[in-house]
């Protein structure tokens, strides 16, 4: 697996989490905060890179009303093997 690739599955990792926690939309500075209280960090420019990506799979959707990301009904563990 890419590193590319596992960057944007511990994103999507990140963003199933706050879902968890009840957050039902996001972003990217949301991602960051995680990032950093991590220290882990990531510049926003690169989260929202991933947010790209995952939405060209499906994965998430961004609402053009409010700027907010969410889940999408196929929203399943990212295809390890695209890249």
């Amino acid at each position: 697996m890419s590193i590319d690739r596992k960057r944007t599955e511990a994103i999507f990792d990140l963003i199933c989490e706050l879902v968890a926690s009840g957050q039902a939309e996001c972003r990217p500075g949301d991602i960051c905060t995680l990032l950093r209280e991590r220290n882990q960090p990531m510049g926003t420019w690169m989260v929202r890179r991933e947010f790209s990506k995952l939405a060209d799979e499906g994965l998430i959707a961004v609402d053009p009303a409010s700027g907010a990301w969410h889940r999408t009904g196929k929203a399943a563990k990212p295809d390890s093997d695209a890249a």
